[in-house]
């Protein structure tokens, strides 16, 4: 019963200094309009004006700082241009691949005979599902059988190999940077979705990959030229040494670009993988793998094309960091770790996710996408119908559910060109290039392809994703907005907190130990107390020594002087 009296008592003395805090908070706030709700003297409509004036700026300022809250979640990147130019010095020409549309020499492939290994093979490229094709001249037209052997496990990437054209017969001529340079030293042989194809100025496979067989690719690197690590994320080593690979230009204009001169070589064309002879090139970064079947642009023979070549440049500011993959929809790297691939790009991370798809559903994986498993074997010809059958949209529904995951990077380097042709020379007179003048002009124009690949500025400007609302920009977007409807400062937070909660827990701390203390004083037995004629004193005694002022000696030699001490003080 008494400790409930107790708790009632304490509760009593909280409401009651809560009360008067409040009072004295209302008369103290700088808040724009409680001083007048809490003024007594004011009628009680008047306060009552101002309460629902505050109760309204407070409303309102809810409802901004909400919107303020959901913009800051709903647009947490912006995308703008950045705002320094970078010279095409400090990043690498684009890394370009040329493929024959011609997918084997006809000389390397005449002798096979239909029901051989090779054979299937052929069919398997000259992809009969959707075009006609003829086995040779004395052969009339008709369709291949789709069907393969079942036991044939020839691997296409041997058959392309040993059947297509090789560089040193597609290159007549490279030009780069000014200088004539030996094509066979700068260019390497790569394998593609369009079949065997050269590339110039693409990092080697131990830069690329991790330790996984590596099929797509042969190790001749460019004779003279060391190769560095790049990425667009970290660019290029602080220290470089003098020759080095991916190469920069050194400049713009056709001059300094990068020109070839292409053989076809038609008289050798079996199977063309368009629906004519000709070449497709694509440019495209240093560590990106190309697809040039579905991205790459053509050269026609008997033409000469200049690429105009710009730049795009994709930046991001570090601090985007802070901001979750979901919100700002893109990947740094390092931040997701792939299983074939060092650096991470989007299309590697789709391409993977495909080849997992395909080794589930064919136990191989096709020599066009990653080997993503140092154990899985690569697709041979037996494996063609079960990968046409995945490769099919209504069953590719296995890789969207990773592919969702795969986001673009926040740093990337990408190449765009506009073209313009013309016809190369019919009749006889002086040319330009030595190589082409020297051909015959019959040879010329049903073979021959000139290509001039060139940037047409010598700096750019990328874009830059920068993060739309920071903390501190939301932060000053919320106190601006309650400081003009209320008058709000972190003050404020201060005066609530003290005068709200501080000020009445310590008085009730104060009382309630006050109050043993003042227990414990009135059941201590009391000190006896002097009476007052112990404390009439004589002079004598106060001054033994007697008066040193004539000011302070007595009237009168009788008189005395009596000091009365309060108790307390004694």
């Amino acid at each position: 019963m008494e400790a409930k009296q107790k708790s009632q008592k304490s509760c009593a003395l909280l409401q009651h200094s809560f009360k008067k805090s409040l009072k004295m908070f209302l008369k103290e706030t700088g808040l724009h309009g409680l001083k007048f709700v809490g003024d007594s003297e004011l009628n009680i409509w008047e306060r009552s004006f101002f309460l629902i004036a505050f109760v309204a700026a407070l409303a309102m300022t809810c409802q901004l700082i909400s919107n303020i809250y959901a913009k800051w979640e709903s647009t947490p990147v912006i995308i703008g241009i950045s705002p320094h130019a970078t010279s095409i010095r400090k990043v690498p020409f684009p890394a370009v691949t040329v493929c024959n549309m011609n997918q084997f020499q006809r000389s390397k492939v005449l002798q096979y005979k239909e029901g051989s290994a090779e054979y299937d093979a052929m069919k398997v490229l000259c992809n009969p599902r959707s075009e006609r094709i003829y086995h040779s001249t004395e052969k009339a037209s008709s369709d291949w059988d789709t069907t393969v052997n079942s036991s044939n496990t020839l691997k296409i990437t041997d058959f392309v190999k040993n059947h297509s054209q090789p560089c040193h017969q597609m290159l007549r001529y490279c030009r780069f940077n000014g200088h004539v340079a030996p094509c066979g030293e700068i260019f390497r042989l790569i394998l593609t979705d369009e079949g065997l194809c050269c590339v110039f100025n693409f990092l080697p496979a131990h830069f690329i990959y991790k330790s996984h067989q590596v099929e797509s690719m042969s190790d001749i690197e460019a004779v003279g030229y060391q190769p560095v690590p790049w990425d667009p994320e970290t660019g290029y080593p602080a220290k470089l040494p003098k020759h080095h690979y991916p190469i920069p230009g050194a400049g713009t204009g056709i001059t300094m670009g990068f020109t070839l001169v292409l053989d076809a070589q038609v008289s050798e064309y079996y199977c063309s993988s368009t629906n004519g002879p000709g070449f497709k090139v694509l440019f495209h970064n240093p560590i990106t793998t190309p697809n040039v079947k579905e991205e790459g642009l053509v050269l026609g023979i008997g033409y000469e094309t200049n690429f105009r070549l710009a730049v795009s440049m994709s930046e991001a500011v570090p601090a985007l960091r802070s901001i979750s993959r979901k919100d700002r929809q893109c990947v740094f790297n390092g931040e997701k770790e792939l299983l074939y691939h060092r650096v991470y790009t989007h299309n590697y991370c789709e391409r993977e996710c495909v080849a997992q798809y395909l080794y589930q559903a064919c136990a191989c994986i096709p020599h066009n996408y990653p080997l993503i498993y140092k154990n899985a074997s690569v697709c041979s010809v037996k494996d063609t119908e079960c990968i046409h059958q995945a490769n099919q949209p209504e069953n590719q529904q296995g890789s969207a559910r990773c592919q969702k995951e795969c986001l673009p990077s926040c740093i990337d380097l990408t190449y765009t060109a506009d073209s313009l042709y013309f016809p190369l020379a019919k009749r006889n007179f002086k040319l330009a290039n030595r190589v082409v003048s020297s051909m015959n002009k019959s040879y010329l124009l049903e073979n021959i392809a000139v290509m001039n690949l060139y940037y047409r500025e010598s700096a750019y400007y990328g874009s830059m994703k920068n993060v739309y609302i920071g903390f501190t920009e939301f932060l000053s977007n919320i106190g601006g907005v309650m400081g003009l409807f209320m008058g709000f400062s972190v003050i404020s937070i201060a005066e609530m907190l003290y005068f709200l909660v501080l000020k009445p827990i310590s008085e009730l701390i104060a009382w309630k130990y006050g109050s043993k203390k003042l227990h414990k004083i009135e059941r201590s037995p009391s000190k006896p107390q002097l009476k007052d004629d112990n404390l009439v004193w004589h002079t004598k005694e106060l001054y033994p020594k007697g008066m040193s002022s004539n000011k302070m000696q007595p009237r009168s030699k009788n008189a005395k002087i009596l000091l009365v001490k309060n108790r307390n003080k004694f």
